[in-house]
């Protein structure tokens, strides 16, 4: 019984983490990195969402939350003194 009930705490908080990782990464690192992909490319990406034909949503934004993840590293970096 124990065991049954270690498998559904680690899924529990397994699934917890991937949530917080995806709210992470597509929320505040896609929101972060938009403004500089906006100046960098004068405005053309990302590109608007578009819905396909079977009602699922293309959404061109990874290298705008890449951009920011790598920026919010750097800002890790800074504070923790290694481009000092």
């Amino acid at each position: 019984m124990e065991d049954i009930l270690g498998e559904i705490g680690k899924g529990f908080f397994r699934g917890i983490g991937y949530i917080l990782a995806d709210l992470f990464f597509w929320f505040i690192c896609y929101w972060t990195g938009w403004p500089f992909c906006k100046i960098i490319t004068f405005g053309r990406y990302p590109k608007p969402k578009r819905n396909n034909y079977w009602g699922e949503e293309e959404s061109s934004g990874v290298w705008c939350a890449l951009l920011g993840l790598t920026i919010w590293i750097g800002v890790g970096l800074y504070f923790l003194g290694v481009f000092a």
